[in-house]
């Protein structure tokens, strides 16, 4: 499910540089048509470029909230979660270990 979310975002950061291009593209039309300084197309391409970018980064950041939010509510455990049950679990079997051997040990007594 990662892959596919991360493919989506890359589709995204596809869009923003497509973006680019389009938003060069029409500031270079504005030159032509004398209703812009070249100047001032480069800083006003530069502004949509930079405010598409921070949008962008903010919906990643949203989406990532969002999706590791809901993996939490549903009960999926994170990697060092499930890292610290896997020692507990070890830790069980090495007490289990001992106690059955201790069990036997007495039953072999009798």
């Amino acid at each position: 499910m990662f892959k596919e979310i991360r493919k989506g975002l890359m589709a995204g950061i596809g869009a923003v540089l497509l973006t680019r291009e389009k938003v060069e593209e029409a500031t270079r039309g504005l030159v032509k048509e004398a209703k812009l300084s070249e100047e001032d197309a480069r800083r006003l391409t530069e502004e949509l470029v930079e405010s598409g970018e921070k949008q962008f980064a903010k919906l990643e950041k949203a989406l990532s909230d969002t999706f590791k939010d809901g993996l939490d509510n549903i009960g999926v455990g994170r990697q060092e979660a499930m890292e610290r049950l896997k020692h507990k679990v070890d830790a069980l079997e090495i007490r289990l270990s001992i106690l059955e051997k201790a069990h036997e040990s007495r039953k072999e007594k009798e």
